[in-house]
């Protein structure tokens, strides 16, 4: 079994990874006006914890405190880069790194332009795989408010399976939102 990674170090040495068009990699500040493209749209968040970003500054602001993660080691998300421009199109997220338990909490936001192209399941398929073969995590799930369906299929289409419905889970965007619990085991 392969030794389950401290969350501090991973998010302050958070490596980047590859697949055929894209470039998973830290964000910078200099994302500033990409990241805003695609935060700072009403379709793109709309089934988010947060968002839309209201100006370049929120999203400016919100920069600054990944970077400060990334320092620290208490958090920090992948940027989606297309290497054939090095283009910032969206994000991974791993969160809630459970080392004891050997499981984490996965979300993927991509801008509305690159929707249908299946570069968020590239993305997330990556990220998956590095996971379990390098992190040595058992579990991995993503939880898309009920009614993402585009969400749920491109986790459906990474080997996450439906596991039921989490009623009231969360309090979003001013109610208590049900979501869907997906999730990947290593085996």
């Amino acid at each position: 079994m392969i030794a389950a990674i401290d969350p501090s170090s991973f998010y302050r040495d958070l490596p980047t990874l590859e697949t055929g068009r894209l470039r998973l990699r830290k964000l910078r500040k200099d994302d500033a006006g990409a990241y805003f493209a695609f935060g700072g749209d009403p379709q793109v968040t709309r089934y988010l914890r947060w968002g839309p970003h209201a100006s370049i500054e929120v999203t400016e602001n919100y920069l600054c405190e990944v970077l400060q993660g990334y320092q620290d080691g208490s958090d920090g998300s992948w940027g989606i880069e297309l290497k054939t421009d090095h283009r910032l199109i969206g994000t991974t997220h791993l969160m809630g790194i459970d080392p004891r338990n050997q499981k984490a909490d996965i979300g993927v936001v991509l801008g509305r332009a690159y929707w249908g192209q299946g570069i968020g399941s590239e993305a997330l398929a990556r990220v998956l795989a590095f996971c379990f073969d390098e992190m040595g995590l058992n579990r991995v799930q993503g939880l898309p408010i009920v009614g993402n369906t585009a969400a749920r299929r491109m986790m459906e289409k990474c080997g996450m399976v439906y596991e039921g419905t989490l009623r009231q889970y969360a309090f979003q965007k001013g109610k208590f939102q049900d979501f869907d619990l997906l999730a990947k085991l290593k085996e």
